[in-house]
């Protein structure tokens, strides 16, 4: 047990040391390029959902376009490995980068944020890798499926609830890096570039915490109300948005903050601090 545990801490450390590889480092970069270009995807399919048009606007959505354009499936295998080489120079920050903190409570932070952004480009990676190799799934079905297998088990609604909560406390947490500027703190001096990309930071932020906000209350709701098909994921946030008073308009503005934080994912790949 003992060997097996230290066999499974070298190669996390491997791992680690890798992804501070200079190579690493450019394709890292990348990756924020075509985190970039899947909210801008996302966001032109919300606008044409603002004219009854469209089909599901979230990674699913994004991806299946991006896979039926010319050169599309070499461009998701670009993504993957691009999205994996962020997901290890994270685990690489999650090791290395918090040891420059003094404060023992701010490392713990750093490095858990750091562990935390690495899963999640692990799997949008996977994701891009799953598409590039012809296959697809519906995301609001699959949101609605584990809902219900979670519903399903012992004390289920209370875990979904807390997920949901969870989720909000993501969106929330976005609305604030956007409207206090924290963001800014990711990246190098953009210089004349600086109020373009500030502005299209506070826009897409808060953009992306409102629809995260929303997709947490659906959660709670498919909870609350033991209908797991309203838990529908980002596509139904969104649509739950085009849905209410003035909803087309609000639509229209949340579509226009994903494109907006596309476009700063992209200049984050120029000025972020790596």
């Amino acid at each position: 047990m003992g060997n097996a545990s230290q066999g499974a801490n070298r190669a996390v450390s491997g791992a680690a040391s890798a992804g501070r590889s200079p190579a690493v480092r450019v394709l890292a970069r990348t990756g924020y390029v075509f985190i970039g270009l899947l909210h801008i995807l996302i966001g032109a399919i919300a606008l044409q959902l603002t004219r009854g048009q469209g089909g599901e606007a979230d990674q699913s959505g994004a991806l299946g376009s991006l896979a039926s354009k010319p050169g599309g499936g070499i461009l998701l295998w670009a993504g993957a490995v691009a999205c994996a080489a962020l997901a290890l120079w994270m685990l690489s920050e999650a090791a290395f980068g918090a040891r420059t903190e003094t404060d023992s409570k701010k490392k713990l932070k750093k490095a858990a944020g750091a562990a935390g952004k690495a899963v999640i480009f692990a799997f949008l990676a996977f994701t891009f890798g799953v598409f590039a190799a012809g296959g697809s799934k519906n995301s609001s079905q699959s949101a609605s499926d584990f809902t219900a297998k979670l519903m399903g088990a012992p004390a289920g609604v209370v875990l979904l609830v807390v997920l949901g909560l969870a989720i909000i406390a993501g969106g929330i947490l976005y609305a604030y890096r956007g409207v206090s500027r924290k963001f800014m703190e990711d990246l190098q001096d953009p210089g004349n570039a600086r109020t373009a990309v500030e502005w299209l930071g506070i826009i897409g932020y808060a953009a992306k915490g409102v629809v995260l906000a929303v997709v947490g209350v659906l959660v709670i709701v498919a909870a609350v109300t033991a209908d797991p098909s309203k838990s529908s994921g980002l596509d139904g946030g969104l649509k739950t948005l085009g849905a209410q008073p003035y909803g087309g308009f609000l639509l229209a503005a949340i579509a226009a903050g994903l494109i907006c934080y596309g476009v700063y994912s992209m200049a984050r790949a120029r000025y972020g601090k790596f």
